[in-house]
């Protein structure tokens, strides 16, 4: 699925999952480094998101 510009954009959690599952295809590949870096990025995507609206 494609998204357009009519889509919000995904949620922060949504996209750190993401990088997350990216991380674990990459790491059972055997590319350590890469893996690492996915998870790293996963982080800082949490790290650096607005604080949920309440």
């Amino acid at each position: 699925m494609l998204a357009t510009e009519t889509d919000p954009p995904p949620s922060p959690l949504m996209l750190s999952d993401h990088l997350l599952t990216l991380a674990e295809e990459a790491a059972r590949a055997g590319l350590k480094r890469p893996a690492g870096t996915l998870v790293r990025l996963a982080l800082r995507v949490l790290e650096t998101s607005p604080p949920p609206r309440t």
